[in-house]
């Protein structure tokens, strides 16, 4: 929701609840058939994937900036490659280590499955501690999407077991990235949705949450 406040898009939200397991219906299905969560739909196409509406976003707002695109096939090519491994490498870590149940079914294994995961985010974390030393931002001067989307890694991160102080630099990006106009709006329409969930006894409890819940 972040590239289309940036942009100053029109769009509605519908929420979709894991617990009751809105994802599995099939009105949904027929939007997204992996059953993830967020889709996209624009004029009866639905796009699916962070990384592809990140990109898509981009295209068909040029003026908002959301990605350095510069028309040159190399240039753009690799700020592509950015936004994927975003998706591809560090959100399915983090989500290895919120939600170690849904990759492995044996409880003495779901600790194993969470230390592999912050060793790789280890990783990650570096090289983005070294790409922020570069510039206030991802890519530098100018902010982006991903500067956003590795700040919700950030978010989900902050509280588990993975050591957040080796990263100073990041830290001081995510604090940044929040005061931005536009996620000061998504982070208000997602507290209404998280009030709404608590409510109606709705919220997921990332300790007991099963795959049989959801994903």
């Amino acid at each position: 929701m972040v590239g289309l406040e940036e942009a100053r898009a029109e769009y509605d939200t519908e929420l979709v609840v894991y617990v009751r397991g809105d994802n599995k219906s099939p009105e949904y299905l027929s939007l997204n058939p992996n059953g993830k969560v967020p889709t996209m739909v624009v004029n009866g196409v639905s796009i699916t994937e962070s990384s592809a509406m990140m990109i898509y976003l981009a295209k068909v707002f040029p003026e908002a900036k959301l990605l350095p695109f510069d028309g040159q096939s190399e240039t753009d090519a690799k700020v592509i490659a950015d936004v994927i491994w975003c998706s591809t490498s560090i959100h399915p870590n983090v989500f290895h280590i919120r939600l170690p149940q849904f990759f492995c079914d044996v409880p003495s294994g779901m600790e194993r499955v969470r230390e592999m995961a912050k060793e790789r985010l280890a990783q990650d974390f570096r090289q983005i501690e070294d790409r922020l030393g570069n510039g206030p931002w991802f890519f530098g001067e100018q902010w982006s999407l991903v500067d956003a989307y590795l700040s919700w890694a950030w978010f989900r991160l902050n509280g588990t077991s993975f050591d957040l102080t080796p990263y100073p630099r990041f830290a001081n990006m995510y604090d940044r990235v929040l005061k931005r106009p536009s996620v000061e709006r998504v982070l208000a329409k997602e507290q209404e949705a998280y009030d709404w969930l608590e409510r109606n006894d709705l919220m997921v409890n990332f300790q007991t949450f099963s795959p049989s819940s959801g994903n």
